[in-house]
């Protein structure tokens, strides 16, 4: 049965690898004739015929030009009645023999010749299917291209760059006097350089990998990548080319880099958008609408910001430096407020979460209310604190459920980490990653003060880092000795 299996699997392989040869306008299958190929009326256009003589269709290679690195080829395929369609031309293995490569697509991707010859019903069915114009999509594409090469001529007209056989880049011709970077060849990379006023590598040009070619492949500072090619004047030498170094530049210029210090302002820029999106991304709230209520009851309204975690541009990085952060961990634990004193006067303050006090924040249409509070049960973060010498272990924690002054809260910036809070103790008890059977006794000790309530958490009763079960626990404790 496995050797059976092996020939099947084996089947569609030999089928496709059959070798394919033209003898005197005879096309043959592993030697065996099975059509007639005959050159048409025109360059690359070719006749299919039967073995008989009768015609099957015609084929044209057709190649159209989009720049001078880039053309897109497809093949035009005309029916005995005339009726005409276009498919890509794709090579399926590599041949120098033109004809060699439409036979193989014909066979093995369209099925209209096989080892038994040219098979009608598949030219029928072929020819009836439905495609869209190749030939209009690309003179489309091609139309755009030129629409884009213009513009970059009309570019590169107003700026009139002019590389100094220095590398100097000026803009304004030969005469132009304002410099605006410097192109130069690294024998060290094998790559032509462009720098701009602050020093900045603005593109890399390298020579293209592909035989045969001399374009020139750039990269740019904004991760933007294209080639050009203008033959031999592309071609790298070991010294540097005034010429290379002139098209190098009119390219850059053409699509829009100026040089100068574009890129440090294009820099700042990004960095100010990744830091917007990394503040929208955040559960960080950044001059929200507020109120906060000190330890004696003053209540202070206006906006409000809090930092609850480190902003994260990208992976592995983040944006340090934000609201008296450094190596001890302060996030979540200030607020300050932007408010107007009784005088109309704007005024700043700042409380910490240690002072137990407590605020509101409207964060996208939704009033949130925070607490500031020490926890038991942190203890990892507590020791990573004090290695630090920072002392303060007290956090805002959000407010998610509240009962007669018992509360569930969550810690911002920390996903699943719960904190309860009961009316008759200063402190809350942190959920941290112990296990169940660890918090439960902890727990317990946290609620003594309802005994039937600790007694049911030491028999693991509850999964307490269920958030339902912490609000059930919340509302027991709430309803012991009623």
């Amino acid at each position: 049965m496995k050797n059976i299996l092996v020939v099947l699997l084996l089947l569609p392989a030999l089928a496709i690898s059959q070798k394919i040869k033209i003898k005197k306008n005879k096309i043959l299958f592993d030697n065996k004739e099975v059509a007639i190929i005959e050159d048409g009326d025109a360059r690359n256009k070719y006749t299919f015929k039967y073995l008989s003589g009768e015609k099957a269709f015609d084929v044209a290679y057709k190649a159209l030009s989009i720049s001078s690195i880039q053309d897109h080829q497809y093949l035009e395929m005309t029916a005995v009645d005339g009726t005409k369609t276009e498919i890509l031309y794709e090579i399926l293995q590599t041949s120098f023999n033109t004809k060699k490569i439409i036979i193989r697509l014909l066979s093995e991707k369209y099925g209209l010749i096989d080892a038994d010859g040219i098979d009608k019903q598949a030219v029928a069915d072929f020819f009836a299917q439905e495609r869209e114009s190749i030939s209009e999509k690309y003179m489309k594409i091609a139309a755009e291209a030129k629409l884009e090469a213009d513009k970059r001529k009309q570019t590169v007209g107003r700026y009139k760059p002019y590389v100094k056989p220095n590398g100097t880049i000026t803009f304004g011709g030969t005469r132009g006097t304002n410099i605006v970077g410097k192109v130069y060849y690294t024998a060290s990379e094998k790559a032509y350089v462009i720098t701009d006023l602050d020093g900045i590598r603005v593109a890399t040009a390298q020579e293209s990998n592909k035989i045969g070619s001399t374009a020139a492949v750039v990269k740019t500072y904004t991760d933007e990548t294209f080639e050009f090619d203008e033959g031999s004047k592309t071609m790298f030498t070991s010294y540097f080319s005034r010429t290379f170094g002139q098209l190098f530049v009119e390219e850059m210029v053409g699509r829009g880099y100026v040089f100068g210090r574009q890129a440090k302002k294009y820099k700042s820029e990004f960095h100010k958008e990744k830091v917007k999106i990394a503040k929208e991304n955040s559960v960080n709230l950044y001059g929200v609408p507020g109120s906060i209520t000190d330890n004696k009851g003053t209540q202070y309204k206006g906006t409000v910001y809090v930092i609850f975690e480190r902003l994260v541009l990208e992976p592995g990085q983040e944006v340090p430096g934000l609201h008296d952060m450094n190596s001890i961990d302060n996030y979540g634990k200030f607020i300050s407020i932007r408010y107007e004193n009784e005088k109309g006067r704007t005024r700043i303050k700042k409380f910490s979460a240690k002072d137990g006090i407590s605020f509101t924040a409207v964060d996208e249409g939704v009033t949130k209310t925070f607490h500031g509070m020490k926890t038991k049960g942190n203890a990892l973060k507590k020791f990573a604190n004090a290695s630090n010498f920072g002392f303060n272990n007290s956090y805002f924690y959000e407010e998610i459920y509240e009962e007669n002054g018992s509360m569930v809260l969550i810690k911002p910036g920390e996903e699943g980490t719960y904190v309860i809070k009961v009316a008759d103790e200063d402190v809350g008890f942190m959920i941290d990653n112990r296990s169940n059977e660890k918090l439960s006794k902890a727990m317990a000790k946290y609620l003594k003060n309802c005994k039937q309530l600790a007694n049911d958490l030491k028999a693991g009763e509850f999964d307490v880092t269920n958030e339902e079960n912490l609000k059930q626990i919340i509302q027991e404790y709430n309803d012991c000795g009623k």
